[in-house]
C-alpha cells in the first residue's frame, strides 16, 4: 500500500490528487465525491460566498490561485482508499516530512489524542455528521486491538473438580462420595473434592475473538504498522472464520452470550466483534474507505485545553470552596446570568435556558483565569495580523470577565489572565501579543484585561492530556 502525506486545509488540484491516486478520470471523480460525502474533502470555488469563511481564512497562498476545481481536506487523521493510505496532518504542523523521517512520532501522538477524545465523546466515526451505519474498518480494527491490549482475549471460566486439589472444597460432594473417619464422634475426611476455576482456552468466543483479531489486522496491517508495532497478533490464532459457522450462526451465538454476560468490558468486546462481522451487510462506500481521525479537530483542541488547564466550569462552588449570593450549591457555569425575556402585554417574564458559555475557567491559588481554545494558525508581528479570531470572539472574552465580575469581587479573587490558547508546533509556550477594544477598556472602574494570545506547544499538552484521561 502506497502512503502519501498531505496537510489539512492545503489546497490540492484535481490533477494533483489524480497523480497521487494513479487513477483514471472517472475513478478519481468517484473517490473525490465519496470523500466529499463523508465531509472529509471540501470543494473550493471562485465564488467565495459558497465557501465557509473560517476555512478560507486559514488556507495558505490563496490569493494567487484559481480556486476552480481545487480541493482541501477538512480532516486530520488517516485514510485508506483505493489501495492508498493518506496521512493528513493538522494545519499547524511545520514540517510533515520531517515527522515521517522520525517514524511518525508526532502523528502517532495526534492519533492517540483523537482516539482518546472520541472515546470520551463516545464517537467512533469520522465526525459528527456521519451516520452510524457507515462501517469503518480502520476504526473498528483499532477498537479491537486497543480492547485486546487492555483486556486480553475474551475469557469464560471452566470449573475443574479434583480430588484433594488446592481449590475450594465441595463439601456436599465430599460428604456424599467420600468415606469419613470418626474421631470422638467427629467425622474427618481424608479425601476431599475441590473445584478450580481457570480460563477455558477452547471457549467458542475466546477462539472467535482471536480469529477476528488476526483477520482484521491482516486486512490493514500496512496502515496499522504506521501507528502500532503489533506483528505478534498474527500468532494468536491460525483458525479461519469458516470454522465458527455461518455469519447468521455466529451473530446468534454472540447475541446469546450478550444476553447472559453482565461484565461491561466483556460486553464491549462482544459488541466490537459483532460490529466487525456485520460489516458484510453494509454499503460499498463504507467498505472502500476506512479512516481514523476527525473532521472537527477544533473540538479535539478544545477538549485538550480544557483538561490540561483543569477547567472548573462544571465544578460546584462547594467543591471550589467558594460562594455566590450566599449559596454554594450551584456550578461555576451557573453563576453567569441567563437572559430574561418579558412579554409586553402581560409583563410575564421568562428566563432563557442558555447564556454565555466560556470554554475554560480556571481558579487556582486565588487566581481567576479565562481561556478560549482557538484552533487557528495565527500570524501576528510588526507587519500585521492574519488568521486571527474575529470581533465576536474578542467581545465574548470581555463579556465573560464582566459576567463573573460580581462573583470575583464577592470571593476576593484576582483576575490573572484572559487569553486565547492556540496550537504551535514548537517546544516552548509563546506569548504572541494581545487583542483589545477601547469600548471595553475605557469602561470606568472595571479595568478589564486585554485578551492575551498564547501559543501552546502541542506535544507537551498532548502528553499531559493522554496521561490525565482514561477511556470512558
Amino acid at each position: 500500500m502506497r502512503i502519501h502525506i498531505l496537510q489539512e486545509l492545503q489546497p490540492y488540484s484535481k490533477t494533483e490528487l489524480q497523480k497521487i491516486f494513479e487513477l483514471e478520470d472517472n475513478e478519481i471523480i468517484n473517490i473525490l465525491n465519496s470523500l466529499s460525502s463523508l465531509n472529509i474533502l471540501k470543494t473550493l470555488s471562485n465564488n467565495i460566498s459558497k465557501i465557509e469563511l473560517e476555512d478560507l481564512l486559514e488556507i495558505e497562498s490563496l490569493d494567487n490561485q484559481n480556486l476552480d476545481a481545487m480541493y482541501i481536506f477538512k480532516y486530520v487523521g488517516m485514510l485508506s482508499v483505493a489501495n492508498i493510505c493518506l496521512i493528513i496532518y493538522p494545519k499547524y504542523i511545520n514540517n510533515c516530512m520531517k515527522d515521517k523521517e522520525n517514524n511518525y512520532k508526532k502523528f502517532k501522538e495526534i492519533i492517540a489524542v483523537i482516539r482518546k477524545y472520541q472515546h470520551r465523546e463516545q464517537k467512533q466515526r469520522c465526525g459528527d455528521e456521519q451516520e452510524e451505519n457507515n462501517f469503518n474498518l480502520l476504526s473498528v480494527t483499532l477498537d479491537l486491538i486497543e480492547d485486546y491490549l487492555e483486556n486480553g482475549l475474551y475469557w469464560n471460566e471452566k470449573h475443574i473438580v479434583e480430588l484433594n486439589g488446592e481449590g475450594e472444597i465441595l463439601w456436599e460432594k465430599t460428604i456424599n462420595e467420600s468415606i469419613p473417619y470418626f474421631i470422638n464422634n467427629v467425622p474427618i475426611y481424608l479425601d476431599t473434592f475441590t473445584v478450580n476455576q481457570e480460563n477455558n482456552e477452547e471457549d467458542y468466543f475466546r477462539r472467535l475473538h482471536s480469529c477476528i483479531l488476526v483477520e482484521a489486522y491482516n486486512k490493514i496491517k500496512d496502515i496499522l504498522s504506521i501507528i502500532y508495532n503489533i506483528e505478534f497478533l498474527n500468532n494468536i490464532s491460525f483458525e479461519k472464520r469458516k470454522n465458527f459457522g455461518s455469519l447468521v450462526y455466529i451473530i446468534l451465538k454472540l447475541n446469546q452470550e450478550l444476553s447472559t454476560q453482565f461484565i461491561t468490558k466483556k460486553q464491549n468486546t462482544l459488541n466490537i466483534i459483532k460490529k466487525y462481522l456485520l460489516n458484510e451487510n453494509n454499503n460499498s462506500l463504507s467498505k472502500n474507505i476506512s479512516y481514523i481521525g476527525t473532521t472537527n479537530f477544533n473540538l479535539v483542541w478544545e477538549d485538550v485545553c480544557s483538561v490540561v488547564m483543569e477547567n472548573c466550569l462544571d465544578k460546584t462552588l462547594k467543591e471550589l470552596s467558594l460562594t455566590y449570593n450566599e449559596t454554594n450549591n450551584i456550578k461555576l457555569i451557573d453563576v453567569i446570568e441567563k437572559p430574561l425575556w418579558i412579554d409586553n402585554l402581560s409583563q410575564v417574564s421568562h428566563r432563557a435556558k442558555k447564556t454565555l458559555t466560556p470554554d475554560i475557567i480556571r481558579i487556582k491559588n486565588n487566581n481567576f483565569e479565562i481561556y478560549d481554545a482557538k484552533y487557528y494558525k495565527i500570524r501576528l508581528d510588526k507587519n500585521g495580523v492574519k488568521n486571527q479570531p474575529g470581533v465576536t470572539d474578542i467581545t465574548k472574552q470581555y463579556l465573560y470577565e464582566l459576567a463573573y465580575q460580581n462573583f470575583i469581587e464577592q470571593n476576593k479573587l484576582n483576575i490573572k489572565r484572559n487569553a486565547f490558547l492556540m496550537p504551535i508546533d514548537e517546544e516552548n509556550k509563546k506569548f504572541l501579543g494581545v487583542a483589545s477594544m477601547k469600548i471595553f477598556s475605557n469602561i470606568e472602574n472595571l479595568k478589564l484585561k486585554q485578551i492575551e494570545v498564547i501559543l501552546v506547544p502541542c506535544e507537551k499538552v498532548y502528553k499531559e492530556y493522554l496521561n490525565k484521561i482514561s477511556y470512558v
